[in-house]
């Protein structure tokens, strides 16, 4: 009986840490989304040199993260950026501009 709860006890800790290094890879793949997305803006709008969606790839590799999607409309730059994470397949998204 007492196996069977120190088994029970691990297995939830597992979980649990899984659980935990997906949250914080998600937090950390909103930051960098955001950050991207301004880093485009601000080569939209003459801040920085490069071209937008260059400059939110760069990021977005340095962040080990890959840019599915950079859109500019008007002066908004709409970034959407992917990491796996054993086994599990995070989104995030940004947008930055002038507000409306």
């Amino acid at each position: 009986m007492a196996l069977s709860v120190v088994f029970v006890s691990v297995a939830c800790l597992g979980v649990s840490q899984i659980v935990a290094l997906q949250l914080l890879t998600q937090v950390r793949l909103n930051a960098v989304a955001d950050a991207a997305a301004l880093a485009a803006d601000d080569a939209l709008r003459g801040l920085t040199t490069g071209f937008p969606c260059e400059i939110a790839r760069a990021i977005a590799q340095e962040n080990m993260a890959n840019l599915n999607e950079c859109r500019i409309v008007g002066f908004e730059a709409f970034v959407n950026l992917r990491v796996q994470s054993m086994g599990i397949v995070l989104n995030a998204s940004a947008r930055a501009g002038p507000s409306s």
